[in-house]
């Protein structure tokens, strides 16, 4: 895959920098390998990772796995590599990588937020020759509307809920989003309880330096009065189904694209957009003066053609599929 300069990726059962030690949010053993946040999944242990000061503070215990720790904005060196971490803006801690090597600057945003959000640090677009982005959204219809008024409408539809002597549920993902919401709900003045696992990274978030109020803890005999934060994956639980006069929500970016498939699960759904949608990736594409781009995610294939189409150089980083061998492309 590599073109015509000293600096590019290849996919190798994860992306890899080549001719370099370098993988990014590798799923393989690597001999080093970015973690750009702290949700990602890292298996291995790898023998060494490179992360944020504030994803490492999340992440916790690493076990045996030796962990190269930097603040954002700093650059040093590795194995001929000049390397620099900043924020991406998708929850605490996440970071972008640029590497530079022979003048040449090759950026991996991860998955990356450029609005504004109360408790992640500011994104930026950051100039690059090579650009490998991560592209969750499909199509122009994945555009989802400002995230002030998204804000809006949850604070408003869960003060309803009270108002009615009902119990407003919001499921999301356990870290980053639900932090977010927690935030948001406290700034409204709204009391907040949530699941175990939301509480101990709320309170893991005030300790790296967020302003916000951590949550109580949800138990089945919380009387009325509070928004309850709970994870989309234990939607069915027992503490969910006993929960009387609850009203649900599904808050998140993808939720809006598979709403059709999960509408029937909750009563609304907010499309609080935790990653970046079609707009903000053609901006970044843009803005970044990138001569060639590389796209992963769901919705690499379609984001590549479209970006073509612009006048970019772009292609997918994926496993290699044998009928693309017989490809007229």
């Amino acid at each position: 895959m590599a073109l015509d300069s000293s600096l590019d990726v290849e996919y190798l059962q994860g992306i890899h920098v080549v001719d370099s030690i370098l993988w990014l949010d590798a799923p393989r053993l690597a001999d080093l390998c970015f973690v750009s946040h702290a949700q990602q999944k890292f298996t291995g242990p790898h023998r060494k990772i490179l992360l944020s000061e504030k994803t490492a503070a999340l992440l916790g215990d690493l076990g045996k796995t030796r962990a190269l720790i930097s603040p954002f904005y700093r650059r040093f060196s590795i194995g001929g590599l000049d390397l620099e971490l900043s924020p991406s803006g998708y929850m605490l801690g996440a970071a972008q990588l640029c590497v530079t090597r022979d003048n040449h600057r090759l950026v991996y945003t991860g998955d990356f937020l450029l609005d504004p959000s109360h408790t992640t640090e500011s994104a930026r677009v950051i100039e690059t020759d090579a650009l490998v982005m991560k592209a969750t959204c499909i199509g122009h219809e994945q555009t989802t509307p400002p995230r002030a008024e998204v804000e809006q409408e949850i604070v408003d539809w869960a003060r309803r809920q009270l108002e009615s002597n009902l119990r407003p549920v919001l499921f999301t993902m356990e870290a980053g989003q639900s932090q977010e919401l927690v935030a948001i709900l406290g700034e409204a003045g709204l009391g907040v309880r949530a699941h175990r696992t939301i509480c101990a990274l709320s309170k893991k978030y005030v300790s790296l330096g967020v302003q916000m109020t951590p949550p109580r803890r949800y138990t089945p005999n919380a009387g009325l009065g509070d928004v309850i934060l709970y994870p989309w994956r234990l939607r069915r639980s027992r503490a969910i189904a006993k929960l009387e006069r609850a009203r649900t929500a599904l808050v998140g970016g993808r939720a809006v694209i598979e709403q059709a498939k999960i509408g029937s699960e909750v009563d609304v759904i907010f499309g609080l957009c935790e990653q970046a949608d079609y707009r903000a990736l053609v901006r970044y594409a843009q803005e970044s003066g990138a001569g060639k781009i590389y796209l992963l995610g769901p919705g690499a294939g379609e984001l590549a053609e479209e970006f073509r189409r612009m006048g970019m150089k772009a292609w997918t980083l994926r496993p290699p599929v044998q009928a693309e061998l017989f490809s007229s492309r």
